[in-house]
């Protein structure tokens, strides 16, 4: 992990707590409640760092057309997600939330956890959203 990004995780400590916090080799997780928010940055973008949440997943019979069209809508710049963005891995039809921000902008622990908590309330809003639509798809069953 990068002299950066360890500032960043140290942070993180500082807001919620060492037990919290799992550093990795490139990057480290904040565990907030049931959520985790993976804190890590890419090669081939040395001016940025990228947090990723995991909203949930889709069964194997895929997303629902419906949720797909909330998430473009949301992605259409930004604007349903505080600037972040979704995406659906085919892999494993896990929908992830995922923002860049540039590595210098949280100069404290106070800016940090405004950011924190901003976006977790895009990250709890579109869990919401998704468990819905996945209850609905279910119940039509």
């Amino acid at each position: 992990m990068t002299d950066r990004l360890q500032r960043l995780a140290d942070m993180a400590i500082g807001i919620a707590s060492a037990e919290a916090v799992v550093e990795e080799a490139i990057g480290f997780t904040l565990n907030v409640f049931d959520t985790a928010l993976n804190f890590f940055e890419t090669h081939g973008d040395t001016g940025a760092f990228y947090c990723r949440a995991v909203i949930g997943r889709f069964g194997n019979d895929g997303c629902p057309c419906e949720f797909a069209e909330d998430a473009l809508k949301g992605n259409f710049f930004w604007r349903g997600t505080e600037g972040a963005t979704l995406s659906l891995n085919e892999n494993d039809n896990a929908v992830y939330l995922t923002d860049r921000f540039d590595k210098d902008a949280f100069d404290d622990e106070a800016a940090f956890a405004e950011y924190i908590n901003a976006f977790l309330r895009s990250v709890y809003d579109w869990q919401a959203r998704l468990d819905g639509y996945v209850a609905t798809k279910e119940a039509s069953r």
